[in-house]
């Protein structure tokens, strides 16, 4: 009976995060966003490309002419495991870059995001910060590397957030239990300056103890219905 139950049990665990059912992911891998992503304000405002399985932003021409924003409706989650590749270059004096897990705009309405921000001050000096907060809870900055490809992370599980970066946990408590339904990927910069901000490999799964706990579930009512038959 155990080898059956772990039979059943592996697939659903092993299955790849895809746009179907309760999970989102995207990794650019088109030519364009897709209708997934709906209008920001709008998209058109948005000097970006879709290559090589990457979204790459390098300005904005829209009414808001230095911000934009695209969003993606997903299923609403309680506990949540969300994970994006960013990238961002030195060279840029200027320029930001959100991930956020919520509904509209992502500081009015996220539950929880993550973001980086270069700034030059009047005296030259440049910054390279990341962020992280939850909603009605705590949040963080520190230091970010000036250039690369990072991990942005954000989960909640039983109440409880956690925000990694690259892997390390630089933010951890407790804030709204709002349903996250919305991933927002906010980008901007100095006026008439570029940018250059890349997105990889968004998803968006269900918090990894409460999909085992529905796995198992799933696995006893077809276990059940097989003795009754």
């Amino acid at each position: 009976m155990m080898k059956r139950y772990l039979t059943f049990l592996l697939p659903l665990v092993l299955v790849p995060a895809t746009g179907a059912g309760q999970r989102f992911f995207d990794d650019f891998d088109g030519e364009d966003l897709g209708g997934h992503w709906s209008d920001g304000n709008p998209k058109g405002g948005m000097i970006y490309s879709v290559h090589d399985s990457l979204l790459e932003v390098y300005g904005f021409t829209g009414f808001f002419g230095v911000r934009e924003w695209i969003t993606a409706r997903i299923h609403p989650f309680d506990d949540f495991d969300m994970r994006a590749r960013v990238g961002w270059t030195a060279e840029v004096p200027r320029e930001a870059l959100t991930v956020a897990l919520g509904g509209g705009f992502p500081n009015d309405a996220a539950v929880a995001l993550m973001g980086f921000v270069r700034e030059t001050n009047g005296g030259g000096v440049r910054t390279s910060r990341v962020a992280a907060l939850f909603r009605d809870g705590p949040r963080v900055d520190i230091d970010a590397p000036a250039s690369g490809f990072h991990t942005f992370r954000l989960t909640r599980s039983a109440g409880v957030f956690s925000a990694y970066f690259n892997d390390q946990l630089i933010l951890q408590g407790t804030g709204s239990d709002m349903p996250a339904d919305t991933i927002v990927l906010h980008f901007s910069g100095s006026p008439r300056q570029p940018v250059d901000l890349m997105v990889d490999r968004v998803s968006v799964v269900p918090e990894p103890a409460s999909f085992l706990a529905g796995a198992g579930f799933l696995t006893w009512l077809r276990i059940r219905s097989r003795r009754t038959r």
